[in-house]
């Protein structure tokens, strides 16, 4: 290779690296936007189709989910004429690469603008619990964002089921809540037995677990059982994602799964977390159409 050469090397991979960063980093973050669409068929739904709408992992931080961002979000999810709208958790941005903090104060009113015929409910994720430093130090709820969040009219799930109409939705507090324990028995505050337990009749139930990794433990009686938390896992180059936070890896990180009969649903999510960089992973609301045999 001639010296020239050499340096036109040089300079065309730094050109494309700096592209990839902007990409990576403010392009598909902060400007993409796409629909993801599952259609899940089961015999444990017996009731009339129904289009739930997912907004999961918003991680709000400035220059990336900033309140206008979400505003846009939240325009696009009510067009999606979803029957039921649910918040898979992780409002909050834990990582150190924010230009602006966005307090959950700040979002929670532009959540609830959303609107669908059978309402909007939420759960809380681990870096809601990361990001409140008494539930930290007490390891206790109910946390802050739970707190705004009502104060919103929004309603939280915190291990807790409710009858709509013919159906139960269910949903399961943080997997991860703990954060120096992380994936430890110990930083779970979920309660799968104690929320299946709520359900009073054999109507089907909808299970919203922010963390897929309850995913094993859910009965063939739950028709579906929907999270987030991976991103997908963030970043993506084809078929192979580096990392996924979960303990069984890549096994949960996106997705519509069946695994013995029974159904899950991963988001990709729409924020960010651990760096703010997403590549090959856009951000996504995800919609889920729901129905019997």
């Amino acid at each position: 290779m001639t010296r020239r050469g050499f340096f036109r090397g040089l300079l065309g991979g730094t050109l494309a690296g700096l592209l990839l960063g902007a990409y990576a980093g403010w392009v598909e973050p902060a400007l993409r936007l796409r629909v993801q669409r599952w259609r899940v068929v089961t015999p444990a739904w017996t009731l009339a189709p129904l289009r739930i709408v997912m907004v999961a992992d918003l991680h709000a931080a400035a220059p990336q989910m900033t309140p206008a961002r979400i505003a846009r979000i939240v325009a696009r999810a009510n067009a999606l004429q979803g029957d039921l709208i649910v918040l898979m958790g992780d409002y909050r941005a834990s990582h150190r690469f924010q230009t602006a903090i966005v307090p959950v104060e700040a979002v929670a009113p532009l959540l609830a603008r959303l609107s669908a015929r059978l309402g909007v409910h939420a759960v809380l994720g681990n870096h809601d619990w990361w990001d409140d430093a008494a539930a930290q130090d007490s390891g206790k709820g109910p946390i802050h964002t739970q707190g705004v969040l009502e104060a919103a009219g929004i309603p939280v799930l915190v291990n807790r089921a409710v009858r709509m109409g013919g159906f139960w939705l269910a949903g399961l507090d943080s997997q991860m809540a703990i954060r120096r324990l992380r994936f430890a028995p110990e930083a779970r505050r979920d309660d799968l037995p104690g929320t299946l337990a709520q359900v009073t009749d054999e109507a089907p139930v909808i299970l919203l677990a922010h963390e897929p990794d309850v995913f094993p433990e859910v009965p063939a009686r739950v028709a579906v059982t929907l999270s987030g938390h991976t991103h997908g896992g963030q970043i993506r180059f084809g078929p192979w994602t580096p990392v996924v936070p979960s303990r069984f890896g890549a096994r949960f990180a996106y997705g519509h799964l069946r695994e013995d009969g029974r159904d899950l649903v991963v988001s990709g999510g729409l924020g960010c977390s651990g760096l703010p960089l997403r590549f090959g992973r856009p951000p996504e609301i995800t919609v889920v159409d729901l129905s019997g045999v």
